[in-house]
């Protein structure tokens, strides 16, 4: 399983179930955005705007950028595919574990990924095993914040990366689709911007609970943006979901920040009864958290499944059955996920499951 929130593909009525597999924001849509895309279904009949002025423009002043630095796809997995089409680097590097989409396009586009494994409990990458990885035509890919880890790259470490990248001849693509969820807010590497070697992700999937409108976009060099749109369909983002990005860039506060300080609020209330009840979290600053379990995460995520609640095994982060992720929501999904953990786990023991950390 690469993606979280499988609600639909596991046959369940949204309204039933709480997903903690997904990590969208638990605060939105807003609702100014959701006007605005209902308004937009009146010109249904009319194609989008191949441009994309009017977002490009909103996005733009919103991240004090240029608007020939960004271009706009079918979700950020649109626009990072579209992106390694148009580079055709000749390795895809990552650390792992983190988000398996990197890998999942790798194959796809039969470009080779090489993996520098990150080590528990912190997870803190090497910056020596990275430069002694690196080589000329790489794509070197992080996650700010890391996902599943939770662990955010310092302004240092970032800066450290892009020189490394320069010095190698590697181009960096960092993938931001959760930074605007974090607290502290993590560094950006925007203000690096306009690099001729880097790539920025975003997405308005986590940010403004969006994830069926499929807007993502990516930012570089005007000349590297201009390669991806090429790479991309004519039509790539529709009326609906233009109008609702658009809103939230032209009106992102207090909305973003008021999430921020909710969801690190229900961060340290999940970290306390997740260690009440024996699981071991990390330490991190996003909106989900990564945590060992007490028990095999599967046996876990099934026992759940039938209280109406879904949480996020992690093989394929590269991790363990003993690993499993969970987003942070609000204090009353908090509160029935743990009453439902704890009926979880008396009844994994009732049933004498063998397990060990």
């Amino acid at each position: 399983m690469i993606h979280g929130g499988l609600v639909r593909w596991l046959h369940l009525d949204p309204k039933e179930v709480l997903d903690f597999s997904s990590n969208v924001n638990p605060f939105g849509p807003p609702k100014g955005a959701v006007k605005a895309a209902r308004e937009a279904l009146s010109y249904t009949h009319i194609y989008p705007d191949r441009e994309q002025a009017r977002l490009r423009r909103a996005f733009a002043r919103w991240l004090g950028i240029d608007e020939s630095a960004v271009c706009f796809g079918n979700g950020a997995s649109d626009v990072m595919g579209a992106a390694i089409m148009a580079f055709r680097p000749g390795r895809i590097v990552t650390f792992s574990p983190t988000f398996g989409e990197y890998r999942q396009w790798g194959e796809r586009l039969r470009v080779p990924t090489r993996e520098i494994p990150l080590v528990a409990p912190n997870f803190a990458p090497s910056l020596g095993d990275l430069e002694s990885t690196l080589s000329h035509g790489d794509l070197l890919v992080i996650c700010q914040p890391n996902n599943p880890t939770g662990r955010v790259w310092t302004q240092e470490e970032m800066e450290q990366v892009l020189e490394l990248c320069s010095r190698q001849g590697a181009i960096l693509m960092v993938d931001e689709c959760f930074v605007n969820l974090t607290w502290p807010p993590a560094p950006s590497a925007i203000e690096h911007l306009p690099r001729g070697n880097l790539l920025i992700l975003r997405a308005f999937t986590k940010d403004f609970s969006a994830p069926g409108l499929r807007i993502g976009a990516a930012l570089g060099h005007p000349d590297a943006v201009a390669r991806i749109r090429h790479c991309l369909q004519p039509w790539p983002i529709n009326c609906a979901g233009e109008a609702f990005a658009t809103w939230c860039c032209e009106n992102p506060e207090p909305f973003i920040s008021d999430s921020r300080h909710r969801l690190a609020k229900e961060r340290k209330y999940m970290m306390r009864n997740l260690r009440r009840l024996g699981f071991q979290p990390v330490e991190g600053d996003s909106n989900f958290i990564l945590t060992r379990c007490p028990v095999p995460a599967w046996a876990l995520a099934k026992e759940l499944l039938k209280r109406r609640i879904l949480i996020r095994t992690c093989r394929s982060f590269g991790l363990g059955d003993d690993h499993a992720r969970l987003a942070v929501k609000d204090r009353r999904s908090n509160r029935a996920l743990f009453n439902a953990l704890e009926d979880a786990l008396r009844a994994l023991m009732d049933k004498d499951l063998e397990y060990g950390i």
